[in-house]
């Protein structure tokens, strides 16, 4: 289409093959980037056009190459042969360099990907063998613990059966019962530690716990504090339940926990409480959560606070396996405990 044009120009402004500026005025005109008049084989003229800046080009083609490419023009002196270049194959130079580009950013993001996915892999392995170490040991700890305790309160029931034949055997005996009455608080007092750890170590554990069917907060905790409220009269404590009351709403929980949680808590106030201030006993609701607390006289000279807190953190896990929560506070000479069940 280029050939003919240009035929057209040369044909209607009679234009010889010396004619150069007008062919340079054409070249410009239609954006030619280079073109070549041949004549007998070899080069009569031939130019380059950069952004309009028109210079000679002899050798800047290999016209050994373009040689298919000419075509015969007719000039008003002769006959020659004509190649003409207006730039149409940049475009698709263009696309493939954008293409290239593309290619080898996605190459690069390839191997890239492939590495950080190889490292992430590493660590990924790294930390299941870490994790499964952890587990295993954390296993061997639970196993330990609760061997330890079933070791410990085997002894320690012998010892209890012991004392108490001796204290029938001394009853007439005021100092002996004295000596052996201490004996036996002090070794209650090691089981209850050895309760303690060993509550601690199955509600610590890893092992799945199955909650017992949902029902009504009267029904599980009417019981449970009662007996407390009797256990505590029973060994002279003032007990204020009057903030005691229930709906009719469901939780759900694992009795076998909930019995040690209340014991725990009783024994608890038996060690640490003030048995000359009353000990208040309440329930609580919110629209998702049924709580009981219960908050004893703090003791000047024994107090929770400063104890190694195993059985707290022993109802702590127990309550969390329970999917509810535990809470202590110091609040007006009072130590409060507070036990949250969300409501089915």
């Amino acid at each position: 289409p280029y050939i003919e044009k240009f035929q057209n120009y040369v044909s209607e402004n009679n234009i010889s093959t010396s004619d150069i500026s007008d062919y340079d005025k054409w070249m410009i005109e239609n954006d030619i980037s280079f073109y070549s008049i041949h004549k007998d084989g070899k080069v009569i003229y031939s130019k380059v056009n950069v952004d309009t800046f028109i210079s000679e080009a002899k050798d800047w083609y290999d016209y050994r190459l373009t040689g298919s490419y000419r075509m015969p023009v007719k000039f008003s002196d002769t006959e020659a042969y004509v190649f003409i270049y207006a730039g149409f194959t940049e475009k698709y130079y263009i696309v493939l360099m954008i293409l290239d580009a593309g290619f080898s950013v996605f190459v690069g993001i390839a191997l890239v990907y492939l590495w950080i996915r190889k490292i992430i892999a590493g660590y990924q392995t790294e930390l299941e063998a870490s994790q499964e170490q952890e587990k295993k040991a954390r296993q061997e700890k639970d196993e330990l613990m609760r061997n330890m305790a079933h070791d410990l309160r085997t002894p320690l029931t012998g010892v209890m059966t012991y004392v108490d034949v001796m204290k029938l055997e001394n009853e007439a005996y005021a100092e002996n019962m004295k000596n052996l009455n201490f004996i036996s608080e002090k070794v209650l007092d090691i089981r209850t530690q050895v309760d303690n750890l060993l509550d601690f170590s199955i509600a610590g554990s890893q092992r799945p716990i199955e909650l017992d069917a949902s029902m009504d907060v009267e029904y599980i905790f009417g019981d449970y504090l009662s007996d407390v409220c009797a256990q505590l009269m029973k060994s002279n404590y003032e007990v204020d339940a009057e903030g005691i009351s229930f709906k009719q709403v469901k939780v759900a929980v694992n009795m076998a926990f909930l019995t040690r949680i209340f014991s725990n808590l009783t024994d608890n106030i038996y060690k640490y409480a003030d048995n000359k201030k009353p000990v208040v006993m309440k329930t609580a609701f919110t629209k998702k959560t049924f709580s009981v607390e219960i908050g004893n006289g703090v003791c000047d000279n024994k107090t929770l606070l400063k104890s190694a807190g195993i059985g707290l953190k022993s109802v702590d896990a127990m309550m969390q396996r329970m999917n509810g929560s535990m809470s202590f506070k110091r609040e007006h000479g009072k130590f409060w405990v507070k036990l949250e069940f969300p409501i089915v």
